[in-house]
């Protein structure tokens, strides 16, 4: 997603380890992406994004917020 506002299948596939999908072949990634992809531009915006990660793994979103909640604390601690 680096300076765009979407997630292609290679932005996925380089980030599938950092989004707690290790071990997903591409195939089941492809489907993930086409799954996920409401408006078919074969790309996640945003919203698609956050709406097809919380389907997949609620738990992953709980994990999330408690690192945001993590980095938080810390910037407001640096200030």
């Amino acid at each position: 997603m680096e300076g765009r506002k979407t997630v292609d299948f290679e932005s996925l596939k380089r980030n599938a380890a950092l989004l707690g999908l290790q071990g997903l072949t591409d195939d089941e990634l492809q489907s993930m992406l086409r799954e996920g992809d409401v408006d078919g531009d074969g790309a996640l915006n945003q919203m698609e994004f956050c709406v097809l990660m919380f389907r997949l793994s609620p738990d992953l979103m709980e994990e999330s917020e408690m690192y945001l909640e993590e980095a938080l604390q810390q910037d407001m601690m640096d200030i």
